[in-house]
């Protein structure tokens, strides 16, 4: 099985959501089911039945965090050169269609978060952007649509 990429930050953020979910959240949700189980019939316990849904909810929570956690290949960023489109990095392009700047971070997939213009590196324009240098014009197609971009800048993206 190969593994996805990750930035180092977003293992490290995946890390804590997992210990937060498996040492904070799961015990106190056990402790108020053991509470709400005192109060007697479980089959019409509100409190009974909603802390087993959140303890069903963390546990599904925890097993998707492992498995990003155990099949992921941590990339350091700030290891990798930047000269041209990286892994991790922060690209400003030109749409030549709608004469737009863009800026776009390529991280695993993962990470992706569109209103934070993250994309995947392998989506159809992370892939096609990945090796690209600053000056070159480029185009892809998604559904017969074809767009054409120019890299004007690629940098190390800082990581919060």
């Amino acid at each position: 099985m190969q593994k996805d990429l990750i930035s180092e930050f977003g293992y490290k953020k995946f890390v804590k959501e997992f210990k937060n979910l498996a040492e904070v959240e799961k015990p106190y949700w056990v402790k108020e089911k053991e509470i709400a189980a005192q109060h007697g019939d479980r089959s019409e316990n509100a409190e009974y039945i909603s802390a087993k849904e959140m303890i069903r909810n963390i546990d599904k929570r925890l097993r998707f965090l492992e498995k990003i956690i155990n099949n992921s290949n941590v990339i350091d960023t700030t290891k990798i050169p930047h000269v041209k489109v990286n892994f991790g990095s922060e690209v400003k392009v030109f749409d030549l269609n709608s004469e737009e700047e863009k800026t776009f971070i390529i991280v695993g997939t993962k990470e992706t978060n569109p209103s934070e213009n993250k994309i995947s590196n392998k989506s159809p324009l992370g892939k096609t952007l990945l090796g690209k240098s600053v000056g070159e014009d480029f185009e892809f197609k998604i559904n017969d649509e074809l767009f054409e971009y120019e890299i004007l800048k690629v940098k190390m993206y800082e990581f919060e």
